[in-house]
């Protein structure tokens, strides 16, 4: 087993990156950045799959992020380019069982859980060296991903449906499952004071400056904001700083309801919703709310 230093936590990082000059998703960027620069993460592999970018884009963003600023030999893995996937041993697969035979590790499931459930799906005897899969996921009933005040359609739960038998193999699963939703990273917003902070501080964090600026000012046009959500870093911060984040357990279920996204065609869709209600026996940790801390927290290990 690997040597960890007391207090800390062996994670392993599924990410989807895309961050980039141009209108390109960046909180991957930001999570790995903050991660990266978290004592309390002792990070056993990165691995790269489909989603916010093909995987032809994320593979080499990903591998770039990783040989510039993560830990000395810290590897990156090729996952999954699409969720057909689904059970198809890839590098990122091999690995994340390979890790996961020496040691327990909690998973950042930051992008599609293809690789994860792939994972799962082929090795089912490992869900007990999982700590707990925190997922970038799911919602509450009758809730809508909206911001600003342009009336835009509301946001996808873009992880979940990017692969939706994929996270229904995760709930099959015995691995304790938590989930850092819209409704807690819609809480935490990035302005233009941060990124400026950002080009005044580490490599790791000027990186991230062209990428998020232009990403803001995407928000700004579509959304009317003055900032940007960074998706993925409540993710992290669950995991480096559980005491800025409330969460409760619930019962989770996936159901089929209309597209909320598209209101003049609303064929049915898949939800991953979260319900005291539900008489499900599959109960998922769903995080909700950052405490006032967590904003300055999540600075301090980008500015780093």
């Amino acid at each position: 087993m690997p040597e960890m230093a007391a207090g800390k936590t062996a994670v392993w990082i599924d990410t989807d990156p895309s961050v980039s000059p141009g209108v390109h998703e960046v909180d991957d960027g930001f999570a790995l950045i903050q991660a990266f620069n978290s004592p309390e993460l002792e990070i056993r592999g990165v691995s790269v799959v489909y989603g916010n970018a093909p995987f032809e884009a994320a593979w080499p963003i990903g591998q770039e992020i990783v040989a510039m600023f993560g830990p000395k030999g810290l590897k990156c893995y090729a996952g999954a380019s699409r969720a057909e996937q689904l059970g198809e041993e890839t590098d990122a697969s091999r690995a994340m069982a390979a890790a996961l035979k020496k040691e327990r590790l909690t998973i950042l499931a930051l992008g599609p859980v293809t690789n994860v459930a792939t994972l799962l799906k082929n090795h089912p005897e490992l869900s007990g060296q999982i700590t707990a899969i925190v997922a970038v996921a799911g919602r509450r009933p009758d809730q809508h991903f909206s911001a600003g005040n342009k009336n835009a359609p509301p946001f996808r739960d873009f992880n979940f449906e990017l692969d939706a038998p994929g996270f229904q193999v995760l709930l099959d699963s015995k691995a304790p499952i938590v989930l850092a939703p819209w409704e807690v990273s819609s809480k935490v917003w990035m302005k233009r004071v941060d990124i400026d902070r950002l080009a005044a501080a580490s490599d790791g964090a000027r990186y991230l400056v062209k990428p998020a600026s232009d990403w803001l000012g995407m928000w700004s046009d579509k959304f009317g904001t003055d900032g940007f959500n960074p998706f993925d870093t409540l993710a992290v911060g669950f995991v480096t700083s559980p005491d800025l984040i409330e969460c409760e357990d619930l019962p989770a279920e996936i159901r089929s309801l209309p597209d909320d996204t598209k209101p003049q065609k609303p064929a049915n869709k898949p939800y991953l919703i979260v319900s005291k209600d539900f008489a499900s026996k599959r109960t998922l940790r769903y995080c909700h709310t950052p405490k006032p801390g967590f904003k300055d927290d999540l600075m301090r290990r980008l500015l780093k």
